[in-house]
């Protein structure tokens, strides 16, 4: 009868420790101050397996004596037993404490921006919380614990086209579009019934996927929730100034301008001076938010816009030190770049897997990012493109948005979708040739490949040329793009040993982390959430206006002061003068 019971409760207790071992949230518990219980409960687990191993290493007809079984065994083994289920319930109902309704709104057109706040929402659905994603993009497969809520966004289509066949870049036209473009892409987000549905339930944290439009942060205060903003490039002003973080405009180039290392004088004029212009093009952009803003967020029931744009709680940047000049960080500034880079690549299609498995010399893979369309390409240029890829002895993998490309090698593979970060992890790639997304370089340098660079708009042309400046990419101009340039670059590219060796070196220092980049980003959004926002992060300079903040107000009171200082000492200097003066007179007189 013993022998049934110990042999039962083995199993019993195998079983809730095969379970427990499961949940999420045990080693959080050492964190809480829990440290002694939790030893002492894995004490008697530990216990517990060893006793179990001693059974299934003897004989059991040594215990067919019931004598031979103690009831101190039986009773320590009972003991064990409840205290490994108590610990299990203990660690299922702190789980349960710690899982957070987490609720993230990125309105952007930008299918590479969201992909950014779709991984940290993974990540976060995959410790436990419940998260909900409102954007204009859907998961290609369901996550548990993730909700998805898919708005309307107005269509970039005919601006990208225009970048490709018209050399539009960074013109202002397109500035000004791209601003539309999204401040009303945010506004059909807060019009939506499903997202209007919402501001009924409860959030303990909203996260802010931010491009362009910040009015948005009124859902913080809607939900009485501490607010982190997300942005998927590295700081600019806007991101700067949620959390009143010092921007060094003397010694850190401007996103926009990039390079690394230390400015001279007139790098030093020209930064100075595109701060002064994006310091203009800010209080523009905020004084026309505001007006969104108070729509959707009655001032009679909310904060200011003001209020609520220097009331964020934390900021992730999709960048990492590496990539850019250092520069000072508050504490609630943290760099996740990589977010969406997973540590372990998901399975490749099948037909994908094995073009790539089975192409002897390699692959080179081609994309223009998740906006601009390769199918948009003037027909000189991608008949130039395809005359070069024809010759090559690399098979190439190419991102195209249609049905076929026509006129196509038989080396060319072509996808209207591809999972690019698993793409450039398989070992047979040789060579990326992207427009330069932050993202797309962040990949290239994660996995180690060579990039040939063809900037079309915005930072890519800074993005490229830092890559440049690394020794693990070429730039090619897009506007000098034809048969001949192209070619040379692909076989310098491919032919030249140096770039796959340098690019293996940046990977190795990409890599190099305390851990990993989701880990990051989800300890500090859970930290917010724990700590209802972190006043304690909250910097005092945040609150502050520009002269306060650069002290001016202080100069001009010590130059009042010095000035009051030098006219009565130049009073008391005369006063006395003349005094000694008319005095030496009488005397002189007498």
């Amino acid at each position: 009868m013993h022998i049934i019971t110990l042999f039962y409760n083995c199993i019993c207790v195998n079983e809730v420790i095969s379970f427990a071992s499961k949940i999420p949230f045990m080693d959080r518990l050492l964190d809480s101050g829990l440290t002694t219980t939790v030893s002492l409960i894995r004490s008697k687990i530990s216990n517990a397996i060893a006793y179990r191993h001693f059974m299934n290493t003897h004989d059991e007809c040594a215990f067919t004596d019931e004598s031979e079984v103690s009831t101190k065994t039986v009773v320590s083994m009972k003991i064990t037993q409840g205290v490994a289920v108590a610990w299990a319930v203990l660690c299922c109902c702190y789980a349960q404490l710690e899982a957070y309704r987490i609720l993230c709104i990125f309105p952007s057109s930008g299918r590479s921006h969201v992909l950014v706040g779709q991984a940290l929402l993974k990540g976060l659905a995959e410790r436990g919380h419940d998260v909900t994603m409102v954007s204009p993009y859907k998961l290609s497969k369901s996550v548990p614990n993730y909700r998805e809520i898919v708005i309307q966004k107005v269509d970039l289509g005919q601006m990208t086209k225009d970048f490709l066949q018209k050399n539009e870049g960074n013109s202002m036209a397109s500035l000004v579009y791209l601003f539309q473009s999204q401040m009303r892409t945010a506004e059909m987000a807060l019009e939506d019934a499903k997202v209007l549905a919402l501001k009924h339930e409860h959030f303990d944290l909203v996260i802010v996927g931010y491009f362009v439009a910040d009015f948005v942060l009124g859902l913080g205060p809607h939900f009485n929730a501490p607010t982190v903003v997300l942005f998927s490039a590295g700081m600019t002003k806007p991101t700067a100034d949620f959390v009143g973080n010092p921007r060094a405009i003397a010694a850190v180039p401007h996103l926009m301008l990039g390079g690394k290392g230390t400015m001279d004088f007139f790098g030093r004029v020209k930064n100075f001076l595109f701060a002064g212009v994006e310091n203009v093009l800010c209080a523009v952009s905020e004084y026309v938010q505001t007006s969104y803003y108070e729509h959707h967020f009655p001032p009679d029931r909310y904060p200011t816009f003001q209020e609520v744009r220097r009331n964020v709680s934390l900021v992730l940047l999709n960048t990492h030190f590496s990539q850019s000049t250092p520069r000072p960080y508050l504490p609630n500034i943290v760099e996740v770049g990589g977010l969406q880079i997973k540590a372990k690549p998901d399975p490749l299609p099948e037909d994908i897997r094995e073009w790539l498995d089975e192409a002897e010399h390699g692959v080179v893979y081609f994309c223009l990012g998740s906006n601009l369309k390769s199918a948009d390409l003037p027909q000189a240029k991608l008949d130039a493109i395809l005359r070069t890829f024809g010759h090559l002895k690399q098979r190439v993998l190419w991102k195209w948005e249609s049905n076929r490309i026509p006129n196509a090698p038989p080396n060319v593979l072509s996808k209207a979708w591809l999972p690019q970060d698993d793409v450039l992890a398989h070992r047979n790639i040789k060579l990326f040739i992207s427009h330069g997304g932050l993202g797309g370089m962040a990949e290239a340098k994660y996995h180690g490949v060579p990039v040939l660079g063809i900037p079309i708009f915005a930072e890519q042309f800074q993005n490229i040329q830092s890559m440049v400046e690394e020794g693990v990419a070429m730039r090619l101009d897009y506007q000098e793009l034809d048969e001949q340039s192209f070619s040379d670059a692909v076989n310098i590219m491919l032919r030249e040993h140096k770039f796959v060796e340098r690019a293996k070196a940046v990977s190795i220092l990409y890599r190099d982390r305390p851990q990993s980049a989701m880990d990051l980003a989800c300890y500090w959004v859970e930290y917010i959430a724990r700590h209802r926002g972190a006043p304690q992060l909250h910097y005092p300079g945040a609150d502050m206006n520009f002269f306060q903040r650069e002290s001016l107000d202080v100069l001009a009171f010590l130059i009042v002061v010095l000035y009051a200082i030098t006219k009565m000492s130049k009073l008391v200097i005369r006063l006395a003068y003349r005094k000694v003066f008319k005095f030496s007179r009488k005397i002189k007189e007498q």
